[in-house]
């Protein structure tokens, strides 16, 4: 550690800045100060990104699509059962509200779990590392539609323990009829990028799978011949982030850390996921 620059290890050592920030917010609240305090705290980042999108019951269909909800079997929606209650007290009344929530777990910005395709463990048997990592982001939009995306893209520039995140600027399907279209990986590249290893894998599209095209592969695995490409990573124990949004936001950027950490459910699958990446 000793050789890498003042640079690199703000970059490594992203939780600095949490602690340094506390301490400079009671500082400027006790003085009084108005300086900014990214020029207090050098390791501080320059911009948090959010990578995630609101939750609506009907943001499911939005992100996939009625055509393939139905053809997959996912019918219902999410659903919102919001309790409210009153309480009356001596000086007049207090109201709220509970709500229990019922969330297709793979319908907006998620993350896929080995057992998602009977590959193992769920979300609660990955340590909580799994889902922090210094980031590269690829700009692949100009692929044809399909598992086009080369290993070429990648090579020499991903490390051990980084995670990649693929732009392919998805749109929604527009019509009720319409089926969803991806640019996404090949085969190829995603043992390329599984063998590495690196920390996880995303994409702005709904799937790592295109319904564009199909890999033909030679496995004893069922789930290898049906889903190649989440067959890569979830075999290794690699998550896989689908549907993130602002991808687009992070091209121009060199220096990221990504934080992408789901509800810890027992035997989870998946789970929607709110990721942010700190720009440095």
């Amino acid at each position: 550690m000793e050789n890498l620059s003042s640079k690199s290890k703000i970059i490594l050592n992203p939780f600095n800045w949490i602690i340094n920030f506390v301490l400079l917010s009671g500082f400027c609240f006790l003085t009084n100060c108005t300086a900014d305090r990214a020029e207090l705290d050098p390791t501080a980042p320059k911009e948090i990104i959010d990578l995630g999108c609101v939750v609506t019951e009907d943001l499911p269909e939005k992100i996939l699509g009625k055509a393939l909800l139905a053809s997959l079997g996912f019918e219902r929606q999410n659903h919102f059962d919001v309790i409210e209650w009153k309480f009356d007290t001596e000086d007049g009344s207090a109201s709220g509200s509970n709500a229990y929530y019922t969330i297709f777990n793979h319908g907006g910005p998620h993350i896929d779990a080995p057992n998602h395709l009977d590959l193992g463990g769920g979300l609660d048997t990955y340590p909580i590392e799994t889902y922090v990592g210094p980031l590269k982001v690829f700009d692949v939009s100009q692929y044809a539609k399909g598992h086009t995306v080369p290993i070429e893209v990648f090579k020499d520039k991903v490390n051990s323990g980084d995670i990649v995140l693929i732009f392919t600027n998805y749109v929604p399907p527009e019509t009720e009829s319409a089926f969803p279209q991806v640019i996404t990986l090949s085969y190829e590249a995603s043992e390329y990028l599984a063998s590495i290893p690196i920390r996880a894998f995303g994409t702005d599209a709904f799937s790592v799978m295109s319904t564009d095209d199909e890999v033909q592969i030679e496995s004893d695995s069922e789930a290898a011949r049906v889903a190649p490409i989440h067959y890569s990573f979830l075999s290794r124990k690699i998550p896989i982030y689908e549907g993130l949004f602002q991808l687009d936001r992070l091209l121009s950027n060199q220096n990221m850390y990504f934080i992408g950490v789901p509800l810890n459910i027992k035997d989870g699958d998946g789970m929607l996921v709110r990721p942010v990446v700190l720009v440095f």
